[in-house]
């Protein structure tokens, strides 16, 4: 029996800030209390909750704040503060509510930041919830009563409406499938009996969302209707640009020994790696395709990331992290994506004001979204500088930073007044898409050359 586990995650301490990780459920309509305690004892300087995780300064799209001798801010009146500590009671709760939260509490000589991840779900979903992970193959339930003659039917993207399927994908007429979007869809269950369930083969991220089950049965509302939602769990990912280092994380415990350990392309195979690209035998680099992949930590303490250097756009996909541990189906395996982004280059003079472009499309509504500096990580911006509800700018940490374009088109672009040299480097457009690594993201390099002779600011 295999005892060793991967370090899935990483959690950088620099004293005195404290990050701890918090997990809280709860039930459309309900209450959800999350938990953030602190020393009554001292005075905070700074208490606040804000949507999305702990930055560098503040809160990030904050919903309650609170300063001395200022009274308390909240964004709803449905946000509330308990007594005693800094724990945030929020009433009548949707789905809109989920995701990750923050609460930041700051006094002289410490500074606690607290993320709390919450999941608020219906009971219609907890009944026809299908969870599942890229490329299984799964099946979204449905079945009828087919004793008195069978019933043609559909399947469609989208929750059921008043007539037929949203975004037909399948259909049948009781006794086959009469058409399919994709052969990945098929009806694999006994149709004499009523058993219409959805398969789906080698399910996407992008297959993610409501499906629609609609049963055609004569008569005006005599329809059989069933709303599924399927969760498509994606392996984990990693930001980069082009040319630059990337590193995909990878470690193990070696309290039992240390192990050979294969890199590969694609997703980790049953047992071996796809695709080698690098191998250890435990102690050392025993192989590589490419003089640009490496594992710069120290493999005989299990750390075993790859870095890759000068990275193309031929290196983004999927790679596979393998530490073959004794034992039958032992081995410790990591799915990592990589995607590679184009950043954009400007250069303006000191003084100017610049306009980085951002934009995404409005189709299905606005969405949270804010611009950090430094590059874009995998959830929320580092070191925010101005955000954004979807609607208006939410907060901007100078006065110099705007957003002039229309937001309900989608266009984001920052505006920077009076521009310094300190403002060169990396920023990033980081909108808040929902869904599992859904966030659209844009990185913009800024370059700050001193003031051209005779030009003045513009």
């Amino acid at each position: 029996m295999g005892v060793c586990m991967l370090l899935l995650s990483a959690v950088t301490l620099v004293f005195p800030a404290v990050t701890l990780a918090y997990r809280v459920t709860g039930s459309v309509g309900g209450i959800v209390v999350l938990p953030c305690g602190y020393p009554p004892s001292k005075e905070s300087s700074i208490l606040c909750w804000g949507r999305g995780s702990c930055s560098a300064f503040g809160c990030n799209f904050p919903v309650v704040r609170a300063e001395p001798n200022k009274a308390a801010w909240k964004k709803s009146d449905r946000y509330e503060l308990n007594d005693g500590d800094a724990s945030l009671q929020i009433t009548d709760v949707s789905l809109d509510d989920s995701g990750t939260y923050c609460c930041r509490v700051k006094t002289l000589d410490s500074d606690l930041q607290r993320e709390i991840q919450v999941e608020i779900q219906h009971a219609l979903m907890l009944q026809n919830l299908v969870r599942g992970a890229v490329e299984n193959v799964l099946t979204l339930p449905c079945k009828y009563s087919a004793k008195d003659g069978k019933n043609s039917m559909c399947w469609g993207r989208g929750n059921c409406g008043l007539s037929g399927c949203p975004h037909k994908i399948l259909t049948s007429d009781g006794d086959k499938v009469t058409w399919n979007r994709s052969e990945r869809y098929q009806l694999r269950g006994d149709l004499s009996t009523g058993d219409v369930s959805l398969t789906i083969n080698g399910v996407f991220k992008d297959d993610e969302g409501a499906y629609c089950c609609r049963v055609m049965v004569p008569g005006p509302f005599n329809d059989l209707k069933t709303n599924i939602q399927l969760e498509v769990e994606d392996v984990n990912q990693v930001r980069g640009s082009l040319s630059e280092k990337q590193t995909l994380p990878c470690s193990y415990s070696t309290d039992i020994g240390r192990f050979p350990t294969c890199w590969g392309r694609g997703h980790c195979g049953v047992l071996s790696c796809h695709s080698t690209i690098l191998s250890t035998d435990g102690e050392n680099v025993t192989w590589r395709e490419s003089d640009r992949y490496k594992v710069d930590e120290s493999i005989e303490t299990g750390h075993v990331s790859l870095t890759i250097n000068n990275a193309t756009e031929d290196d983004g996909g999927v790679y596979c992290c393998r530490v073959t541990v004794p034992g039958m189906f032992n081995d410790i395996k990591k799915e990592i994506r990589l995607e590679i982004q184009h950043a954009v280059h400007m250069t303006v003079s000191v003084g100017e004001t610049v306009n980085l472009p951002c934009s995404y499309s409005t189709s299905e509504g606005t969405n949270r979204m804010c611009w950090g500096r430094g590059k874009c990580p995998t959830f929320n911006c580092r070191d925010a500088i101005i955000t954004s509800d979807g609607a208006t700018v939410a907060w901007a940490e100078s006065s110099r930073y705007e957003m002039k374009g229309r937001l309900e088109d989608g266009d984001v672009s920052l505006s920077i007044r009076d521009v310094t040299k300190k403002d060169r480097g990396k920023y990033c457009c980081l909108v808040d898409i929902p869904g599992l690594y859904n966030d659209k993201t844009t990185e913009v390099n800024l370059e700050v050359q001193e003031a051209l002779p005779g030009r003045g600011p513009k």
